[in-house]
């Protein structure tokens, strides 16, 4: 393998640790695992509740690992999902795969936190701007 590819494979994966880190951090927590649970669990519930090109905008935003991790089993013919703030966060605790369950909604605030640390704002605020109002109570104040 060539120094260039071992480089962007390097760097792919430490892109993905540190937006993992952050997630940690924002859970309060060292356990990567639910971190990495977390992260998949707001990102696949947020793929789904958005259209379809705009969950492929917020996609380009993520380092490729975690663009991997969001379009896992995806079925973008059957997007936008209209789920409201309740069956967002349900949707949430019943994607979350990892020990302690932990609160839907803590976990999205902190999920949302990392992405609005790490996407670019007009990104973020597009994001917004397609949800319902009551979605915007999700955001850490």
């Amino acid at each position: 393998m060539s120094d260039s590819v071992t480089r962007s494979i390097n760097s792919a994966v430490q892109k993905t640790y540190e937006w993992l880190v952050d997630v940690e951090q924002e859970l309060h927590t060292d356990d990567r695992q639910v971190a990495y649970h977390a992260l998949r669990a707001v990102l696949h519930a947020l793929r789904d509740r958005l259209p379809v090109e705009e969950a492929a905008h917020l996609a380009a935003e993520l380092p490729i690992l975690l663009r991997g991790l969001y379009y896992e089993g995806w079925r973008p013919s059957h997007k936008p999902e209209k789920l409201d703030r309740d069956e967002f966060l349900a949707r949430v605790a019943e994607t979350y795969d990892a020990s302690p369950t932990l609160d839907p909604l803590w976990l999205t605030h902190a999920v949302l936190a990392v992405l609005d640390k790490r996407v670019a704002a007009g990104e973020m605020s597009d994001v917004r701007g397609t949800l319902p109002k009551d979605f915007m109570e999700l955001w850490p104040a």
